[in-house]
């Protein structure tokens, strides 16, 4: 019997979906979870149903959502932390993860199962009628707990004011240099004028959206966005690191590594990542990078701390795939895996070796990073102890 045959009396909480991400079977362990039955769910789109959130707020189930990829891509999928609403209102820490699967001989057009469990989170407080704009990673607006449809706004210009304030959250700038960032080839009479028009529209198209309280605050000829009405995943993300550096500093691992993996969590990308007016933002961008970095290293000190090496480990790698050129880094990996046993330690030795070939990235490595990686290798023949 094919397993979404015997889905519905699974006592783990489980669901099924199709190609259209409709759910076409709904686990007895599902309906003692969230309290829908089988009848609630079959049928609706997933979102409609978990009206998921992750544990910044921003919501998890939207057209961009990444069960996108287990659809299209065939892709397995792990969500370690969101939270799910419960039909009576309230709402559950969850880990999602996914299986493909292949329904031929099934009555169910099943092409992708999710099974739920409960996870411990942090949710951070914030007013529900607040604006949250996330920049790391894709960019999305949410209001009221609702994703802005900004792709709809009747001027383009109006989101591209918008990002170029939320790089300068809290500083005034004045009319003149945004209108050199949006129209560099405008002058500067005409461009004011069109300047007004599209700050008018702003806060036009939040209006809409419910947002109550303007955010563009004008100041003589200037305009600034205002910190102290929207919700920023960036300011956050570094009040986080901030945090879990002060943490490791005192010798608090446990709380640190709370932070750092909070932190984590919000870094989906860098700032306004794939953006094609992001040029402006290149030195904050690069500027979040580092703070990034700086995470990986608190998040891997403190899994060594607590013994944790191949979590250690994969802190490293995180770091060195997205920059395969950070010698401490590359130290700490080696080091961390030589000290998850010996047959890691053996067969990390060709994945590192593939990595500082610069295989991954088609680059030729410098010969620093080659004497780190002979150095290390030659330190864990000569005393293996080190690394058990």
């Amino acid at each position: 019997m094919h397993l979404v045959d015997i889905l519905e009396d699974l006592s783990n909480a489980a669901f099924a979906i199709d190609d259209d991400a409709r759910i076409t079977c709904w686990s007895a362990g599902a309906k003692e979870m969230l309290g829908y039955s089988a009848k609630d769910t079959v049928g609706q789109l997933c979102g409609d149903v978990l009206q998921s959130i992750y544990p910044s707020g921003e919501p998890m189930c939207s057209p961009m959502c990444d069960v996108q990829d287990c659809i299209v891509k065939g892709k397995n999928h792990v969500v370690d932390a969101c939270l799910l609403r419960h039909k009576d209102g309230h709402v559950l820490p969850t880990r999602i993860t996914s299986i493909q699967v292949d329904a031929e001989g099934s009555n169910n057009p099943a092409k992708t199962i999710f099974f739920m469990q409960n996870a411990r989170t942090a949710m951070a407080e914030f007013p529900p009628e607040q604006l949250r704009i996330y920049t790391l990673g894709h960019f999305s607006l949410v209001y009221a707990g609702k994703g802005v449809a900004f792709e709809n706004w009747k001027r383009k210009q109006a989101l591209t004011l918008l990002k170029f304030l939320i790089g300068r959250v809290n500083h005034p700038t004045h009319r003149e240099e945004l209108i050199k960032a949006i129209w560099p080839d405008v002058d500067i009479k005409p461009g004011w004028d069109r300047l007004k028009v599209t700050i008018s529209l702003l806060r036009s198209e939040l209006q809409q959206c419910g947002v109550k309280i303007d955010p563009v605050l004008t100041i003589d000829q200037s305009y600034m966005l205002r910190g102290d009405v929207v919700w920023i995943d960036f300011i956050e993300f570094e009040r986080l690191v901030k945090a879990g550096n002060r943490h490791l500093m005192e010798k608090r691992v446990d709380e640190a590594l709370a932070y750092f993996e909070d932190a984590n969590r919000l870094y989906r990308g860098d700032f306004l990542e794939g953006d094609p007016h992001s040029d402006a933002s290149a030195t904050e961008r690069e500027r979040l990078r580092e703070v990034f970095f700086d995470m990986l290293a608190g998040m891997a000190k403190c899994q060594a701390a607590k013994g944790d090496h191949q979590a250690a480990a994969k802190s490293c790698q995180r770091a060195l795939y997205r920059d395969h050129s950070r010698e401490s880094f590359l130290r700490g990996l080696i080091d961390s895996l030589g000290k998850v046993d010996r047959s890691t330690w053996k067969k990390s030795q060709l994945d590192i070796w593939q990595r500082v070939q610069g295989k991954e990235f088609d680059m030729v490595p410098k010969p620093e990073h080659l004497q780190i990686y002979e150095e290390l290798l030659q330190a864990s023949k000569d005393n293996p102890e080190s690394f058990e």
